[in-house]
């Protein structure tokens, strides 16, 4: 199967007797994938990793491809940034649930240039071990043939992709709600205000911080938090509010159904946008309202004194009348 930007696979899996899994070569086109025994490439293994594209198909190795026996499920591409590996590297892993026998483990293919190695260790194993069912995990680094590689498609991914098959959508809320609890504040606000650099900021939201703290709203800092702490607090809450990013790529997929949530654009970028309000509405059954008040509002000088600008007016009293604050 030959996968297309505008419309999300319908689920499938298929199997590559003899197959080389082949680390991401350097340059542009981030060729990785899956070869089958005569060295040529499955198109099901390229990985679509950004708004525009895939990665590219990888030639055949000149030199003999390292061995690793038995039968392994090719999950994708393993980056450093955390929205673009919930997007790129779990989509394939609902197969898991769908396997006559099981694997002898995941395979992921390291972004080029990236120790996804130390940051799976710093950060990420938690969310790979409610995930993966126990299976270790392999980092393609160099040619490898195994026995038997499993492709499943992509359950979900970026832009047109985003809102999941049903099959990957039940899986990433049956496994990650088995293994955390509800445990946190009714109300949250998910800020982006302590994220380096500044330009990942909102502009003025210390400001909209103290509006919502006064309306009873828990501030939330994501990335000062384990994914396991982050996963409770998204599955206790019933009303969040927050700008567009990487946490709203994680809360979807546990936040209750019904949850009310208040998306505020904080960037032009439209259809971004957009792919995470599908995924909100389809993945989470949320009560979603958006507001793009603040969307064109540019970063304030870091001494900053003047009068706030109409926007943040503009962006209070909408959240009053939508009944947030």
């Amino acid at each position: 199967m030959i996968p297309d930007l505008r419309h999300l696979p319908a689920p499938c899996i298929e199997r590559v007797p003899e197959a080389i899994l082949m680390p991401m070569a350097p340059g542009r086109g981030h060729a990785c994938g899956v070869l089958d025994a005569e060295g040529h490439p499955i198109a099901a293994a390229r990985t679509r990793i950004g708004p525009n594209g895939f990665t590219a198909d990888p030639a055949a190795p000149a030199d003999m491809p390292e061995a690793l026996p038995g039968r392994w499920l090719f999950a994708g591409v393993g980056r450093h940034h955390f929205g673009h590996f919930l997007l790129e590297a779990l989509p394939r892993l609902w197969a898991l649930d769908h396997l006559d026998a099981r694997p002898d483990g995941i395979a992921l293919v390291p972004m080029a240039g990236r120790d996804i190695a130390a940051i799976i260790a710093r950060r990420l194993r938690p969310l790979l071990d409610m995930l993966c069912q126990g299976l270790p995990l392999h980092l393609v680094e160099a040619p490898t043939r195994v026995d038997e590689a499993i492709i499943p498609t992509q359950g979900f991914g970026h832009l047109d992709w985003s809102h999941g098959t049903p099959e990957a959508r039940a899986y990433m809320r049956r496994h990650l709600c088995a293994a955390i609890a509800p445990d946190g504040p009714e109300l949250l606000y998910i800020s982006r205000r302590r994220l380096k650099p500044a330009s990942k900021q909102v502009p003025f939201e210390q400001k909209i911080e103290r509006w919502v703290s006064r309306a009873g709203y828990h501030i939330f800092y994501p990335e000062r938090h384990s994914i396991a702490e982050q996963i409770a607090c998204y599955r206790a809450a019933k009303a969040i509010i927050g700008p567009d990013g990487s946490a709203f790529h994680l809360a979807p997929f546990v936040m209750r159904p019904g949850c009310r949530v208040a998306l505020i654009q904080r960037r032009t970028r439209q259809p971004a946008f957009n792919a995470i309000v599908r995924q909100i509405e389809v993945m989470a059954e949320a009560d979603l309202w958006t507001t793009g008040a603040i969307s064109d509002l540019p970063a304030p000088a870091p001494d900053h004194t003047g009068p706030l600008p109409p926007a943040l007016g503009e962006l209070r009293r909408a959240l009053r009348g939508a009944g947030f604050l």
